[in-house]
This record gives structure tokens, C-alpha cells and sequence, in this order.
């Protein structure tokens, strides 16, 4: 007697024999994560690689691009100063780094400027921090893509947070209103903007599909689950770091006239998370106060200027009042010599 047929059901629970259980959670807590990433900005998820923090999206391309240059030493072109970690990530894979140097236009970025240099020195590549760090200078990044050849890749870093640039709007724009664009790289991180440096998470957006599928391919790092975690529910908050950055600069302004320094403040700028700052006296002075004091600083020569100049972190506004003291008792010191 023929049996009826029976309907497989669907198990409640997947036995997943490929990976093992812990690792197939990664796994969907990733892609989880790049829908979260993919919501937050209004792209496709598909368009959405998780990384280690920021730093791991700009080695996600720069392993891509390397690949595809086919030559032993490419070309990335950037902005001087600039973001000191991103110029040495290509440095030490092999790049060879070229530079707008941004002084003589008051630290500004010209986006005509740019455009011929990459032209000039047929860059394989450009990175761009937007805004820049550290001087907090902006630039259109539409003028860039518009401007570069069709071919040449760029990534725009869109991790520093401000209250005068909505990175989140941008990101989404760009995406857009490129969308299909070869090799345009949108990378990001809530480090800065949600306090999760120390959990490393971060995204590249790809504006072509097919660039997302290959450097999916080539990336076969993944983002630990507790990660994912803290950074998809940080998503949902409203940051508190631009009030903090305000007051920090609001310090710096009632003080640069007294203390021997004056903040860099390009035309087109807005106020991010660190600030140049060219101090007007004797720098190996200033570096023997400083040190007295416990009071750490990033020096102009770590990004690509003398050490007239330094950089400060904003984000800690009781520690920029420490370095506001450290600089009056120092100045107080001499004058009475």
C-alpha cells in the first residue's frame, strides 16, 4: 500500500555542521551588524563590509587595491597633515605616499588642487578624512570623485564626529548619488563618536556592488560577536562627544591669546575631535613643560610638520583644562626667570 507523503518541517533549531555553532553565530552577528550599519545610513546591506574599527576598513581597501595595481609600489595620494595612521598603513605595505601640502593654503584642502596632483603623479589611489584630521578642515567630496578619474580609487573617512558636518547624512548622499561608482569607499567607525575605540568596530561601504562582493572575498576577518554588540546598540544613541569637543574648544579659545599658542583654523572647517595647534615660543621648551606635567601630545613631525606644531584629542575636556594649567605655570615660570 502506497504511504501518504509526508511534508518536511523546517527543525526550530539549526544544527549547523560546516562551522560549528559559536563560529555560525559569528557569522550572523556580522551580517547582522552590516543591516544595523546599512539602516543607520539608508544603504544596502549587501554594500556593507564589517571591519576592525576604521583602521581595518582603510587595510580592507588598501589589501584590494594593491592587488589590483599589479606593480610593486603604488601610489596613494593624500593631504599633509593628515591622518598619521592611514599614511603609514600604506607605508609599511608597500605604498609610496604622495602629498598636497595644505600650509600654503592656510590648511585648507583645494579641491583643484588635489584633482591635478593625482592626475600629475597618476595616483593608484586617495585617501581623504573628512573632516580632516587634525586641522578639522572640509572639502567637497563630490568635486573629488567628479574630478578624479572614473578608475582611480578613493576612500573618504568619515569616522571623526562633529556637529557642523552630519557624517550620517553624507555617507548616505554619497552612497546615493554614486551609487554603481567603481572602487568609492566610504569608511567609518564609532570609536570616536560612540567612546567604542576599544572594541575595534568599523564598516567600509562600497558604492559598486561588485566591489563589495570581492572585498567580502578577500576579507575573511570577522568582528567579534560582543563587538557587534556594543557597537549596534551604541548606534541608537544620540552622542554625547560634541558637547564635550565644544567645551574643549571653548577652552582653547579663552586661552590661546595668554598661553603662547594659537589654534589652526582653516576657512572651510569645522570642530571635530582634535585640533592643530602651532605654539608661537620655543617648541623644545613647551615639549620639557609638558612632560613635567605627565601631558602627552602627538608632534608635528609624526604628521608631516615641524614641531612648532602638535595635535591635541578633544574629547576630554578636563584634560585640555590640565593642559591649559600645565602651559600658564610654565609661562608663569619663565616670565618671573
Amino acid at each position: 500500500m502506497k504511504q501518504p507523503a509526508t511534508t518536511a518541517k523546517t527543525p526550530e533549531s539549526q544544527i549547523d555542521l560546516r562551522t560549528g555553532l559559536p563560529y555560525a553565530k559569528l557569522i550572523r552577528s556580522h551580517a547582522q551588524f552590516a543591516s544595523i550599519v546599512a539602516d543607520y545610513f539608508g544603504v544596502d546591506p549587501q554594500d556593507v563590509i564589517p571591519t576592525s574599527g576604521a583602521s581595518g576598513a582603510i587595510e580592507t581597501i588598501r589589501n584590494h587595491v594593491f592587488r589590483l595595481a599589479m606593480k610593486a609600489n603604488p601610489v596613494l595620494l593624500t593631504v599633509t597633515p593628515g591622518y598619521w595612521r592611514a599614511r603609514e598603513s600604506f607605508q609599511g605595505f608597500g605604498f609610496r605616499v604622495a602629498t598636497v601640502q595644505t600650509a600654503a593654503d592656510g590648511f585648507d584642502i583645494n579641491e583643484a588642487t588635489l584633482i591635478r596632483k593625482a592626475a600629475e603623479i597618476q595616483a593608484d589611489i586617495v585617501y581623504l578624512s573628512l573632516p580632516n584630521n587634525p586641522t578639522g578642515a572640509v572639502f567637497n567630496p563630490e568635486k573629488i570623485v567628479n574630478g578624479l578619474p572614473a578608475n582611480m580609487p578613493i576612500i573618504f573617512d568619515l569616522t571623526l564626529p562633529s556637529r557642523q558636518l552630519n557624517t550620517r547624512e553624507l555617507a548616505g548622499h554619497l552612497y546615493r548619488g554614486y551609487r554603481g561608482r567603481k572602487k568609492l569607499f566610504l569608511a567609518g567607525s564609532t570609536s570616536k563618536s560612540h567612546n567604542t575605540a576599544a572594541y575595534r568596530i568599523g564598516w567600509t561601504i562600497c558604492a559598486s556592488s561588485e566591489d563589495a562582493v570581492r572585498l567580502r572575498h578577500e576579507n575573511r576577518n570577522v568582528v567579534s560577536s560582543l563587538s557587534v554588540e556594543k557597537a549596534s546598540s551604541e548606534l541608537a544613541k544620540e552622542p554625547s562627544i560634541n558637547d564635550f569637543i565644544e567645551r574643549s574648544f571653548q577652552m582653547l579659545k579663552r586661552a590661546e591669546g595668554g598661553c603662547g599658542f594659537r589654534l589652526v583654523e582653516p576657512a572651510r572647517r569645522v570642530q571635530s575631535s582634535y585640533v592643530l595647534i602651532e605654539f608661537l615660543g620655543d617648541a623644545e621648551i613647551l615639549r620639557s613643560s609638558l612632560r613635567q606635567h605627565g601631558i602627552s601630545v602627538m608632534w608635528g613631525q609624526e604628521f608631516g610638520l615641524t614641531d612648532q606644531y602638535f595635535r591635541l584629542e578633544l574629547s576630554e575636556p578636563e584634560n585640555v583644562r590640565i593642559f591649559i594649567d600645565a602651559l600658564r605655570t610654565g609661562l608663569g615660570k619663565r616670565q618671573s626667570a
